[in-house]
């Protein structure tokens, strides 16, 4: 991993973000508000960012998942160029590739157990509350990137990079204009975060703009 990492900085000039400290956490809401959010999490991985939902949730939507995904809280999902993302040993030549001639796209999948911020507790993680409606659609815009080969089914292509993992087909192309981070602000979008996918495209961007939602009768806000 920190190879592709080293490959995609390269290419894109992405090292060295600059990032705002995060601001002081929100009041609590009310009880009676507090039972209105859903919670996800954003985890910062350096220039790739992962989106961490619970695991029942989403089986929920992909029942398919539960044979390899019976067992743990919560999953960890990113999106990416399929040649790059899987490949053993990271080349210059499949970087390119991935920027400019990506053929297909891949969702890595990672079973988690506890909690997401004690798994990665190296990285950034940032909790985000989505009302229920948001989070339903989060969950259907996560649902609709797994590619159907045939109703009901997911295309399982083998173990992923770390931990429980694994890989499976997805919808869309990879490119230097959508990166696995535009994925994820996508998939937060369609959950109420006032975000533009569009200007997203390096982890760095993503959580800059996370921290900046505001707490203040927004449909999205951090929670810490």
């Amino acid at each position: 991993m920190p190879t592709r990492i080293a490959l995609l900085a390269l290419i894109l000039i992405l090292c060295g973000c600059a990032s705002a400290p995060p601001p002081p956490p929100p009041p609590p809401a009310p009880e009676s508000a507090e039972r209105a959010w859903r919670s996800v999490h954003v985890v910062n991985h350096g220039l790739h960012a992962g989106l961490v939902i619970a695991r029942a949730d989403l089986l929920h939507e992909l029942p398919a998942l539960a044979t390899t995904f019976g067992d743990g809280d919560f999953v960890e999902l990113g999106w990416g160029d399929e040649a790059f993302y899987r490949a053993p040993q990271a080349t210059l030549g499949l970087a390119l590739q991935a920027l400019f001639r990506s053929n297909a796209a891949v969702l890595h999948v990672v079973k988690i157990a506890g909690d997401p911020r004690r798994r990665f507790a190296g990285s950034e993680v940032v909790e985000l509350r989505l009302s229920a409606d948001g989070y339903r659609q989060l969950l259907a815009f996560v649902a609709a990137s797994f590619s159907r080969p045939a109703p009901g089914a997911l295309a399982e292509l083998g173990p992923g990079l770390y931990g429980e993992s694994r890989f499976y087909s997805a919808e869309g192309r990879y490119s230097l204009r959508r990166t696995c981070n535009t994925w994820l602000a996508e998939a937060l979008a369609a959950g109420g975060c006032s975000l533009q996918p569009a200007a997203v495209l390096t982890a760095g961007q993503l959580m800059s703009r996370l921290r900046q939602v505001p707490s203040a009768g927004a449909v999205c806000r951090p929670y810490r």
